[in-house]
C-alpha cells in the first residue's frame, strides 16, 4: 500500500513522516514533513472532523491548500484505484450553492483503492477517498477508469467562501475495517497481535509485576533473579513494576523506546523515555550476532552442548519486531529479549518476551497509540448522540454537554488528539435519503445550539445540503451504504499507513523500468520491458520481496526502497535472475552469485549461512558444507529457484550488513544520505563492491532504474516523459584486451574471461519516465 497525502509540492519531494504534526489549523510546518505541509486541517468548528461546535457528525476533514508560487496546490490522488464517481462543478452559479450569500464549489470526484497491507487474503483491503468542493475537476475523469497515486483529479474551492479547500474523507465498509484493524472494532484487550501486517512502530504491553533488573541480563535467562545457569549468577531485581505498562519501539535511524501508562479516564500517556540508542537501525545485524554469540561464550559453557542456539537471523526479528515473524527459533531454544525502558518505578532492564508480556505492532490500530472506535451513537440522525463522544467533551462533569462546553473541550490538546484517532461509524451528510430527518434537530431546540433553525433557514440548508449529496449516484456495488459507514480520520489514516509500505503486485511491477538504454561499446541501445512480463515478475517475487523489505527496514522509507530497486533492477535482470553468469568454474559453484543481489564471494554465503544456522549440507565438500544452499533445489531452469525467500531475504541482508560490502558502510546507511545521482552512485558501488565509478558494473542500469522508480515512489511531481541524467562511466572496447607485463592477456577473475580495455566518459542521455501501467 503506497500512499500520499491530497496535496504534493514539486519543490519539496522528500519524504520524512517523522516530524512532529503540526496542531490543526496551524501553518508553521517542519522542513521535510509531507504530511504536515500538505494536509493543514481547518480548526475545530470550521470543518475539522469527526463533530462540530454544534456536535453535528462531519465524516471528513477540511483541508486548506497549500500555495507554492502564490498559486494554490492541485488536488491529487493519495493512491493507485478506480474512479467510482465524478461530478464536474457547476458553473451556472446556482443559488443553492450560494448558502448564506456565500459560494460553496459541488465538483467531486470518488475513487476506490483495492490494495494490501500484507500477507493473505485478510490483508487485502478497500477502501475509498472523497473529494469535495472542488473548484474544477479534470475533464479527463471518467467513472470506472483507472488513476494513479499523484495524478491530478483537480484544483481546490470553495467552502462558504473560503478559498482554496476541498472536504477530504476516507470510509470503508465495517468488513473491509475489520481486515484494516485485524479484529472487530473495539479495543486491543487480550487479542493476539496480527501476523499477517506488521508494519510501523512496535508495542510491547506489559502487566503489573515485571521485574525489572539493574544489569542487562543474558538472553537466556528468562528471569535473571532465578538460580544460577553455569556461570550466570542471580541478581535481585530492582523494583517489580507497580503498575500495567506499554512500551513502544521506534526505529528511525536510531531506537527510541517510549514508555506510556493508563490515566484515570483509561487513555493512555507518555511517561517517558530512555536516550535513543544510535544508529541502531543500522547495526541490527552487529546485534543480533553479538547476542547469538552470547550463547558459544565461557557464560555457558557447561551445558552448551545441550542448548539449542537461536540463529543470528531469529534474533534479528525478535529484537526488530519483538517476536518472530518469518524466522522461528528451533525447538527448544530460548531467547528473551532484554530493554532497558523508563518506569514510574525507576528505570532498569526489562523482559519484553517474558510470558505475559504482549507484542503488537502499528498493524494492530492500539488504544496506546491513541485509537478509539465510535459506534455508539443509538440516532440515525447527523447529531452526535455517542455516549463515548459526550463523555470526552464533558468538561465539567456535568452529566450533558453545552455548546460552550463542545468549544472550550473541541479546544483543548488532549481532545484534539483523541478526536485525530478517532475511527467513527455514523451516517453519510452526503446522501440524498432522509434529508430532512437527518437534520432536523437544528430546528429545535438543544444544548449544543446557540440557536434553532426557523423554518424559511431549514430549507435554503436542506436545498444546499441536497445539491452537494452524491452518495446514491456512486457506480460501486461495493459501496457501504450511507447508514453503515465507518469514517476514518482522514489526514491520520494518511499518515498511519505511510508506515506499511508493502507492496502489492500491480504497485511493484509499476518500479520495474519500461524502457532501458544499455551501453553497447560506443553507443547506447533501447531495449524495452512489456508491463506483462512486470507484472508476472511481480506476483512471482511480491510475497519475498515485502517481507525481506520488512524486516529489515528498507520498506520504512520510499527512499530506501527506491535504493533498493534500482539495485535489484540490475543485479537480478529485472527480477528474473537470481544466479551470476560465468560462476561455474567456482569449487562452491552451486552458490556462486545466488540471490536477488549476488553475494558472489565464498565469505558473504560464509556469513550468510551462520547468520540463518543453515544445516550442514553432506552433499557439498566439507569445506563449504557451511554454506548450507542444497544444490538440489535447482530447477532444470537455472533462473528460478524453489528458496525465493532465501534469494530475497539474503539481497536485503547484504543491504544491511556492512561486513559484505566494500565501502566500509552498510547500504542501509547510504540510501539515507539523499536521493541525488551521487547517493544512487554511492549505493552503487556499496552493492557492486568496486569503489570507484569506472568499475560499476552495470552502472548505466542502475542510475536509470533509480531515476526512473524514484518518480513512481517517491512523492516527486513528475510533469514529463524524460529526465536528463549525466554520470561518468566506463565505455568499452569490444577488441583491445588489457596485457599484463609480458603482453599476456590478464583474466578478469569472476567472469574468466579476458578483460578488455575502457575509457572513462561523461555520458548524457535521457531517462524515460513513461510509465505504460494499465
Amino acid at each position: 500500500m503506497i500512499i500520499s497525502p491530497p496535496f504534493l509540492s514539486a519543490a519539496h519531494p522528500q519524504q520524512n513522516d517523522a516530524m512532529p504534526t503540526a496542531d490543526a489549523g496551524n501553518t508553521v510546518v517542519p522542513d521535510g514533513d509531507v504530511c504536515t505541509a500538505s494536509m493543514l486541517e481547518c480548526a475545530p468548528g470550521n470543518g475539522a472532523y469527526p463533530v462540530s461546535f454544534n456536535l453535528g457528525w462531519h465524516g471528513g476533514a477540511h483541508l486548506r491548500a497549500p500555495t507554492e508560487g502564490g498559486d494554490a496546490l492541485p488536488v491529487r490522488a493519495i493512491a493507485d484505484g478506480r474512479i467510482v464517481y465524478v461530478r464536474k462543478t457547476d458553473t451556472t452559479h446556482k443559488p443553492t450553492l450560494q448558502y448564506r450569500n456565500v459560494r460553496t464549489d459541488d465538483g467531486c470526484v470518488v475513487i476506490r483503492h483495492d490494495t494490501e497491507i500484507g500477507e493473505g487474503e485478510n490483508a487485502k483491503i478497500t477502501y475509498y477517498s472523497v473529494y469535495l468542493h472542488l473548484q474544477q475537476v479534470m475533464p479527463t475523469l471518467a467513472a470506472g477508469n483507472r488513476i494513479y497515486r499523484k495524478d491530478v483529479v483537480g484544483t481546490p474551492g470553495q467552502i462558504f467562501g473560503q478559498y482554496p479547500q476541498i472536504h477530504f474523507e476516507i470510509i470503508c465498509s465495517e468488513a473491509n475495517l475489520k481486515k484494516m484493524i485485524g479484529r472487530a472494532p473495539a479495543p486491543l484487550g487480550d487479542t493476539p497481535a496480527r501476523r499477517d501486517a506488521v508494519y510501523g512502530d512496535m508495542w510491547f504491553f506489559v502487566p503489573r509485576g515485571a521485574k525489572l533488573f539493574a544489569s542487562e541480563p543474558h538472553p537466556f535467562r528468562d528471569d535473571d533473579s532465578a538460580p544460577p545457569v553455569a556461570t550466570l549468577q542471580p541478581q535481585s531485581p530492582l523494583v517489580a513494576a507497580s503498575c500495567d505498562l506499554v512500551i513502544r519501539m521506534h526505529y528511525e535511524k536510531d531506537c527510541t523506546l517510549t514508555t506510556y501508562r493508563q490515566n484515570a479516564d483509561l487513555s493512555w500517556s507518555v511517561y517517558g523515555a530512555m536516550p535513543a540508542e544510535r544508529d541502531a537501525e543500522y547495526n541490527l545485524y552487529k546485534r543480533a550476532t553479538a547476542l547469538n554469540g552470547r550463547y558459544t561464550d565461557s557464560s555457558l559453557a557447561s551445558p552448551a552442548a545441550g542448548i539449542p542456539v537461536p540463529s543470528p537471523s531469529a534474533i534479528f526479528e525478535m529484537i526488530r519486531f519483538g517476536r518472530c515473524i518469518n524466522d522461528q527459533l528451533p525447538a527448544g531454544a530460548r531467547f528473551n529479549h532484554w530493554r532497558k525502558v523508563r518506569t514510574p518505578d525507576g528505570d532498569g532492564w526489562i523482559n519484553l518476551s517474558k510470558a505475559g508480556v504482549r507484542a503488537y505492532s502499528d498493524a494492530d490500530f492500539p488504544e496506546w497509540a491513541g485509537w478509539s472506535f465510535i459506534n455508539d451513537d443509538p440516532t440515525p440522525d447527523s447529531l452526535c448522540d455517542s455516549p463515548t463522544v459526550k463523555r470526552w467533551l464533558d468538561v465539567n462533569h456535568a452529566g450533558h454537554v453545552s455548546h460552550a462546553d463542545a468549544v472550550t473541550a473541541l479546544g483543548t490538546d488532549a481532545i484534539r488528539q483523541r478526536m485525530a484517532r478517532a475511527i467513527c461509524k455514523f451516517p453519510s451528510e452526503w446522501s440524498r435519503d432522509g434529508l430532512e430527518s437527518r437534520y432536523n434537530w437544528l430546528k429545535s431546540p438543544h444544548e449544543a445550539l446557540t440557536n434553532p433553525l426557523a423554518d424559511e433557514a431549514f430549507t435554503k440548508l436542506i436545498d444546499h445540503a441536497r445539491d452537494l449529496a452524491f452518495w446514491e449516484d456512486v457506480s460501486d456495488p461495493d459501496f457501504p451504504h450511507a447508514n453503515e459507514v465507518w469514517h476514518f480520520p482522514p489526514t491520520a489514516f494518511v499518515r498511519h499507513f505511510r508506515a506499511c509500505n508493502w507492496l502489492e503486485a500491480k504497485e511493484l511491477a509499476q518500479c520495474i523500468p519500461r524502457n532501458m538504454l544499455t551501453l553497447n561499446g560506443f553507443q547506447f541501445v533501447e531495449g524495452s520491458h512489456s508491463w506483462d512480463d512486470s507484472l508476472r515478475s511481480a506476483h512471482a517475487w511480491r510475497r519475498e520481496l515485502n517481507t525481506a523489505m520488512r524486516k529489515y527496514l528498507i520498506s520504512a522509507t520510499a527512499q530506501r526502497m527506491t535504493h533498493f530497486f534500482a539495485q535489484l533492477m540490475e543485479e537480478s535482470g529485472l527480477l528474473k535472475y537470481v544466479r551470476e553468469i560465468h560462476g561455474e568454474d567456482r569449487p562452491y559453484a552451486p552458490y556462486y552469485g545466488r540471490g536477488l543481489i549476488q553475494l558472489t564471494h565464498e565469505q558473504n554465503y560464509d556469513r550468510y549461512g551462520k547468520y540463518r544456522r543453515f544445516p550442514v549440507d553432506t552433499a557439498l565438500p566439507q569445506e563449504f558444507s557451511h554454506l548450507g544452499w542444497n544444490p538440489n533445489v535447482l530447477l532444470a531452469n537455472t533462473n528460478q529457484v524453489f528458496e525465493r525467500a532465501n534469494c530475497a531475504d539474503s539481497a536485503a541482508l547484504y543491504w544491511t550488513c556492512e561486513g559484505m560490502t566494500a565501502v566500509g558502510k552498510n547500504t542501509l546507511s547510504t540510501s539515507d544520505a539523499g536521493i541525488g545521482i551521487a547517493d544512487a552512485t554511492l549505493a552503487s558501488k556499496s552493492t557492486n563492491g568496486n569503489v570507484s565509478n569506472e568499475k560499476i558494473n552495470g552502472l548505466d542500469h542502475r542510475l536509470q532504474s533509480f531515476v526512473f522508480i524514484k518518480s513512481i515512489l517517491m512523492d516527486m511531481i513528475v510533469n514529463a516523459d524524460f529526465e536528463a541524467l549525466s554520470f561518468v562511466w566506463r565505455r568499452n572496447s569490444s577488441q583491445e584486451p588489457v596485457l599484463d607485463a609480458s603482453g599476456q592477456p590478464v583474466i578478469d577473475p569472476h567472469t574468466h574471461r579476458p578483460k578488455k580495455k575502457f575509457y572513462p566518459t561523461t555520458h548524457n542521455i535521457q531517462v524515460s519516465l513513461i510509465k505504460q501501467r494499465p
